[in-house]
Order: C-alpha cells, then sequence, then structure tokens
C-alpha cells in the first residue's frame, strides 16, 4: 500500500511525461523509490542563458505536497539567486512553507527555476558577487554566464567543464552521486550518467573557466569577482593570505597612481609638529635679525687706546648737536607760521 505522498509524485511524473514543458525533463532516480529525482533544465532562448543545461536534484519526503521537495541546483550557475557552497535556489516558496501551496505542480516550480535563471532578482542575493557584477559590470556578467553555458555543455556531452586539464594545485572533478547510497540501478533520461558535483568541484571548475579569455584584450570576470575576497584569492593564487594582501594592496596603489595621480597620506602628529617647528624656524631667520652676543672682555685689550676713539665719537656727537641748534636758531618764524 503506497503512502499518499508516493501516490502524488507518481502522478506528477506522468503528468510531465504527458505534457513536458519545453526544455525541461525529470524522472526518478532510482527503480525503487520516487522520492528522488533528477531533473534537466535548459536556458530560455533569447536570454543570457540560452543553450545551457543545468541538473537538479530533488528530493521528497513523507510531507509532500503539504510542504515542498527539497531542490539543489547539481550544475551550480554563477548567479545571485543560487547559493554556490549547496546550489539551493533562492524562491520565496522553497525557502519558506508557508508561502508553498498544494496546488503547486512539478512543472510549475521547474518552470520557476527556468525563469529564475534568466531573470534574477537582485534584492537579498544568496551569491553576492554575482549580484555585485551584474550591477557594476554586466559585461563581465555576460561573459561568465557564458563561461556557464559552456561548461554545462561540456559536461552534458560526458566531457570535462574544464578546457583545459586542470594543473596539480586544483582540485578534480569526481563523480559521485548526489545522495551517500549503495550502488544500484538507475533509472535515467537516455544514457545520460546522473552525478553530482562538490562545491570544491565547482570552485575549481570555474577557476579554470573564468581565468580562459576568448581573446587577449577580453576582460578577467574571475579576477575581477575575487578582487576583494581574501580567501578565493588565496586559493586561486596559491600564495600565503599576508603576501596576497602585500602584492594586492602594490597594486592598488599602482593603479590608484595611474588612474589618479598620487595622492600624499594623512601625515602623523609628530610630522606636523615637526614640520611646523621647522617652519617657524625659517620665519625667524627671515624676519628676526640676529643676536649680537658681547664679546667677553680679553686680557690683551688696551683699555687706555681704546679710550681716544671713544672721546672722538663724543665730539663728533656733540658737534652734530651744537650744529643743530644753531639751524634752529636761524629759522624765520614768520614763514613757518606763513605755511
Amino acid at each position: 500500500m503506497y503512502s499518499r505522498a508516493h501516490l502524488l509524485i507518481e502522478r506528477e511524473f506522468k503528468s510531465l511525461m504527458k505534457d513536458p514543458p519545453w526544455g525541461i525533463e525529470a524522472w526518478p532516480m532510482y527503480d525503487d523509490t520516487v522520492f528522488e529525482w533528477m531533473a534537466k533544465i535548459r536556458g530560455l532562448q533569447g536570454t543570457l542563458w540560452e543553450g545551457g543545461i543545468f541538473k537538479v536534484y530533488i528530493k521528497f519526503d513523507e510531507h509532500y505536497n503539504v510542504r515542498p521537495p527539497q531542490v539543489l541546483f547539481q550544475t551550480i550557475p554563477f548567479h545571485p539567486n543560487v547559493e554556490v557552497s549547496t546550489g539551493r535556489p533562492c524562491i520565496d516558496f522553497l525557502d519558506d512553507y508557508s508561502e508553498w501551496q498544494e496546488n503547486y505542480s512539478m512543472s510549475m516550480l521547474l518552470l520557476s527555476l527556468q525563469t529564475l535563471l534568466s531573470y534574477p532578482v537582485l534584492k537579498n542575493a544568496v551569491n553576492p558577487e554575482a549580484a555585485g557584477m551584474l550591477q557594476t559590470s554586466p559585461v563581465s556578467y555576460r561573459q561568465m554566464t557564458q563561461e556557464c553555458v559552456a561548461a554545462s555543455q561540456r559536461v552534458e556531452a560526458g566531457g570535462s567543464p574544464q578546457v583545459t586539464q586542470p594543473d596539480s594545485h586544483a582540485v578534480r572533478f569526481n563523480q559521485d552521486d548526489a545522495p551517500a547510497r549503495p550502488s544500484r540501478p538507475t533509472r535515467t533520461a537516455g544514457n545520460t550518467r546522473v552525478s553530482k558535483l562538490s562545491f570544491d568541484d565547482y570552485h575549481t571548475t570555474w577557476c579554470g573557466i573564468a581565468t580562459s579569455k576568448t581573446r587577449p584584450d577580453a576582460i578577467n570576470p574571475f579576477l575581477e569577482t575575487i578582487r576583494g575576497n581574501p580567501k578565493l584569492q588565496e586559493i586561486h593564487l596559491g600564495v600565503p593570505r599576508e603576501e596576497l594582501e602585500d602584492q594586492m594592496k602594490k597594486q592598488m596603489e599602482e593603479h590608484s597612481i595611474l588612474m589618479y595621480g598620487k595622492f600624499k597620506g594623512q601625515p602623523s602628529l609628530e610630522s606636523v609638529r615637526d614640520a611646523k617647528m621647522a617652519h617657524l624656524e625659517r620665519m625667524k631667520k627671515i624676519y628676526l635679525p640676529p643676536r649680537q652676543s658681547p664679546l667677553p672682555p680679553r686680557e690683551d685689550i688696551d683699555i687706555g687706546k681704546s679710550l681716544p676713539a671713544l672721546q672722538a665719537n663724543d665730539s663728533n656727537w656733540e658737534k652734530e648737536v651744537d650744529d643743530l641748534v644753531n639751524w634752529t636758531d636761524n629759522l624765520d618764524s614768520n614763514a613757518i607760521d606763513a605755511t
């Protein structure tokens, strides 16, 4: 005797098989249960994600359809509304069970995911790097989505998501199944092999993809994205964090000098005080006459010989006074009053 959830899930599967929406496929992963599905979503035509093929893991429980199933992107896109570490899409009725309604079908859920790819919501984005790139550099975001689409096509064809083979420092993809279950027969669409990519594998893939350039003068979107993230920079460049911060600081300083010119930093209190004292000393030398200290008496100075010179100066001064008195006596007082 099957449970209510089992019967509802089977009905949803038959409905999808009878009238599948464009670009959407879904099927149970195992023969002995219908509670775990694998879906395949294609990007909408005429959008940035056109040509992309993204696998989605869906897990139901016995509470379906009172509450929604667990949904995770297995091929994780670089998207503002998809968590990088888990692949969980950010949709209101998946995050809040009170928003879910029992009449929601699996076709509607998968169509919502397909629409979300092409029409992201930037408010409360779970991938701030993708949201920031879309707002500040749409060209870089477009290039990143094209790289994602190309990688998904390579994975769908059974190849490696990377253009080149990863080096010894990169983490390679594994082909472990999404749930940790014993090996058993699987039910897939055609000959497609079902696999789940871990976060490390995802990070390695996009490291290899984002650093490739379509042309020599193309902007590197990955380096622009990790510019303010020290952890991603350390993983990508393979250098200690302290050395990485020093290198990035020097690069930013050089970039600022080239773009905006060299600006002096804020001086310290000690340097300001020293500068003021130096300026004060210069002003003293310019505007204040130098002080002449009296010479100390020397034993070899002959006071007697110095007196005649002093007396001569006194006589000259007296003569000047007498001349001035005589000049004033000869002044015409009437002429002075007339003037």
